[in-house]
């Protein structure tokens, strides 16, 4: 892992890791869906960007499959129907 920021907060990092370790290894870790509970948990200045970096960067350390949730309902790609 990277040499982390200034501006981080260790109970940020102590919190993603806990989250990580309770996450069942044969699901996916939702990325965004872990920030966000992460930020519910601990107060944080970072961005939401800068979270799920952080997540991102701590479930590949773990080697835990990840899923790039985005929020809202721009979250669906449509396919062409064949007819």
């Amino acid at each position: 892992m990277r040499d982390l920021p200034k501006n981080i907060d260790a109970d940020l990092v102590i919190e993603i890791g806990k989250l990580l370790d309770e996450h069942p290894h044969m699901a996916p870790v939702a990325v965004h869906q872990l920030a966000v509970l992460a930020r519910q948990r601990v107060k944080t200045g970072l961005p939401d960007q800068s979270i799920e970096e952080l997540v991102v960067e701590m479930a590949t350390s773990r080697q835990l499959a990840m899923a790039f949730d985005l929020p809202g309902e721009g979250n669906v790609v449509s396919f062409p129907v064949r007819r």
